[in-house]
């Protein structure tokens, strides 16, 4: 799961300043404040996503930011027309992104016994990587031979496969585990 959660985002994120400096002109700086505004969501939403999962469960909080995503992953390449779009579009996208994250760490690492936290915490940020590596080796080819519209649908893909997998294998553990 984690590795498909970082193959959606990469595949998704990698070409989308390059489409965007391509198609609607953007700079640059542009492109920078567009990041700075998708971290400070990132920053906003994380312990926000992680408390409200503490209250309510994990995996709702993690499969209604996984179809959310998706949503918004599919409406990038159709909503974007003017530069000032991606902003709210790319804030969005990275609050969906951190009510994925916080939940999901939290919610694996209640699964395993204290002695095998930090295993599982190593691999999952390792297959997260290895994730991201290869949904960046993807992307390029992608965008190249059909256009950021595929990258967006790809991302998409993945994004509800990260939620499947959730939904399928992934138990919720019992409140107070």
């Amino acid at each position: 799961a984690y590795f498909v959660m970082f193959f959606g985002v990469a595949v998704f994120v990698i070409y989308l300043p390059t489409w965007l400096e391509r198609d609607l002109g953007a700079t640059g700086d542009q492109i920078a404040l567009m990041f700075l505004i998708g971290g400070v969501a990132n920053v906003i939403a994380g312990p926000q996503a992680g408390k409200l999962s503490d209250r309510i469960g994990r995996k709702g909080i993690i499969l209604l930011a996984c179809v959310g995503l998706s949503v918004v992953m599919l409406l990038t390449p159709v909503v974007l027309d003017r530069l000032w779009v991606a902003y709210p579009v790319f804030f969005a996208a990275m609050v969906l992104v951190a009510m994925r994250i916080s939940p999901f760490s939290a919610l694996l690492t209640a699964l395993v016994e204290d002695h095998r936290r930090g295993s599982l915490m190593c691999l999952t940020v390792a297959l997260g990587q290895v994730g991201f590596a290869v949904g960046g080796a993807v992307a390029g080819p992608l965008y190249a031979d059909v256009g950021y519209g595929s990258n967006a649908i790809l991302g998409a893909i993945s994004v509800l496969g990260m939620g499947v997998i959730v939904w399928l294998w992934v138990p919720e553990p019992q409140r107070g585990a």
